[in-house]
């Protein structure tokens, strides 16, 4: 098995997300993992209740703070598919990993807040 699949394993990476590189720098205590989807692939959106499926019309690069491996910061990017509406508007697709605020993952997320409910209820806005 290797790095590849040991860490889509590790995150929960699922079609039509695949992790295309791992970077382990350990003079800088930083693990990169590069993550892409197969060109052609449609997203499902909802609007107005309904779910249709969209190709990507254009993708925009992200970056997560994730969760750290062992004591090295690890950081998800992405390349992230925008999709156009038959109203003209586009819309961001979001992966199931991106947390709520901007620039974290979803376990980051939920890692500062136990760490503030351990703090005596002192909390975080992220």
């Amino acid at each position: 098995m290797d790095m590849r699949e040991i860490f889509t394993k590790a995150l929960g990476i699922d079609k039509p997300w695949f992790i295309t590189d791992v970077n382990f720098d350990v003079k800088a205590k930083r693990l990169d993992i590069k993550i892409d989807f197969p060109r052609g692939t449609a997203f499902c959106f909802e609007q107005e209740g309904v779910v249709n499926e969209y190709k990507a019309y254009d993708t925009v690069e992200k970056e997560w703070r994730h969760l750290n491996f062992f004591e090295h910061e690890c950081y998800l990017h992405a390349r992230v598919p925008r999709i156009k509406t038959p109203d003209n508007k586009v819309h961001l697709i979001m992966p199931h990993w991106s947390g709520l605020q901007n620039g974290f993952t979803l376990l980051f997320e939920a890692f500062i807040l136990q760490l503030s409910k351990g703090m005596g209820g002192v909390t975080f806005l992220l």
